[in-house]
């Protein structure tokens, strides 16, 4: 008997047409009834007074067909979506926690400031995974910055003392004075930090900066310094935001108190 196999005991007029619709329903709820009708010219309604001929049918099994390939990749595609929303989630709530963290050490309170921006710089280079973060205090002239610390993730390393001149790097110290984060995707391109690409960023193997400006008591003091190793590296909004409270924090930490605090 025609319609044995897949389609089982419905059989008749119009039962494996049925089953379509059915089927269709299974895969993707109304709308994919809908648009089985769409594609075949039948609705579901239509469907049990309809001849079961097998021209028909091989209609309908290649609409299902492509049913199941939307609807299947829709779905991968939703449960895609969900999981980076939980990611995306996970990791703010690891920066406010962080944040927060920093807001209660002790260290700030008293004006202890190298403890402090040493607590910050590691915590930047754990939540941003960058390879260097550093403080730069910037002089009354405006001539040059200082590192008051720099911290090395890999081999757990602070140190500090290395100077960068104005006149060396005119392009770059005209943007921390001028702009509220600089996201150097390409930092031996970009040409807010290109000049640094002989000296220090290709020795160095820095491919992307993420500087932020420090202020405090409205004075610009300095700026805090994300050096991604490696290639380029595209900076989120996220993580632009992360930083520019890191370097915010920094600036409370100034107005607290004075180095060695």
């Amino acid at each position: 008997m025609k319609g044995a196999g897949r389609w089982g005991t419905l059989v008749g007029m119009g039962n494996r047409v049925v089953a379509c619709f059915a089927e269709a329903d299974r895969i993707g709820g109304i709308v994919a009834k809908m648009r089985l009708a769409s594609r075949t010219g039948i609705t579901s309604a239509a469907a049990p007074q309809i001849e079961d001929d097998e021209e028909l049918l091989a209609k309908f099994q290649v609409a299902l067909q492509r049913l199941r390939a939307e609807f299947t990749t829709k779905g991968e595609r939703d449960r895609a979506e969900v999981a980076a929303g939980y990611a995306h989630a996970t990791v703010l709530r690891g920066y406010l926690e962080a944040y927060g963290d920093l807001m209660s050490q002790r260290a700030l309170l008293l004006g202890h400031i190298e403890e402090t921006v040493q607590r910050v710089d590691e915590t930047s280079a754990r939540l941003l995974a960058c390879e260097r973060v550093s403080v730069w205090l910037l002089d009354k002239a405006r001539s040059k910055i200082t590192c008051l610390d720099l911290f090395e993730r890999e081999p757990r390393r602070h140190s500090k003392g290395t100077e960068l001149l104005a006149v060396d790097h005119p392009a770059y110290f005209e943007a921390i004075q001028r702009e509220r984060t600089i996201a150097a995707h390409d930092a031996q391109r970009d040409p807010r930090t290109m000049c640094f690409t002989e000296t220090y960023l290709r020795p160095l193997g820095i491919g992307a900066m993420l500087d932020v400006p420090v202020w405090a008591n409205g004075k610009m003091l300095g700026v805090v310094c994300h050096e991604h190793v490696g290639g380029p590296r595209t900076w989120n909004a996220d993580e632009e935001q992360f930083a520019y409270l890191i370097s915010n924090f920094v600036g409370l930490a100034f107005e607290r108190g004075s180095t060695g605090g």
